[in-house]
């Protein structure tokens, strides 16, 4: 009985950073099966560690090659930034290079979303698309300097 405890804890645990994505297209990025799928690597960082930079949630995923799935990746994006409070984009020949948005509050905290399609750039060797969700206390002023 223990052991089956143990196990549905885990797996509520696992959970909780989809349900985080769960009201934005762009949740159907963070699935194991869209990221298994196009083999992409995943970074998610809850509790402690993230403490000092008044975060609660850091989800990433990266794609090292977007060819056959940026289009869609974009498409969510586009779709949840129109509910982007503050936004900042870059486009290269309409494309959305790169943007970054501060989304609603959700459950009283601050949403965040990046997006960078490096693949985008003249003659680059780079052809690699990141997303990344952050929640939590901070703010954008806060995270403008951490990643400075």
């Amino acid at each position: 009985m223990k052991r089956l405890k143990t196990i549905l804890i885990i797996l509520v645990l696992a959970a909780l950073p989809a349900l985080a994505q769960e009201d934005l297209k762009i949740g159907k990025l963070f699935d194991n099966d869209y990221i298994n799928e196009y083999k992409a690597t995943e970074v998610v960082v809850q509790g402690k560690e993230l403490k000092p930079y008044n975060l609660t949630l850091f989800h990433s995923v990266t794609f090292d090659n977007v060819k056959t799935s940026s289009e869609k990746i974009e498409e969510w994006i586009e779709t949840d930034s129109r509910e982007a409070y503050d936004k900042e984009v870059g486009r290269i020949k309409g494309k959305l290079y790169y943007g970054f948005f501060c989304l609603p509050p959700h459950k009283g905290k601050n949403r965040y979303l990046f997006y960078r399609n490096a693949a985008l750039q003249a003659d680059s060797k780079d052809q690699s698309l990141t997303v990344v969700y952050m929640e939590g206390y901070t703010t954008l002023e806060q995270l403008k300097k951490m990643f400075k």
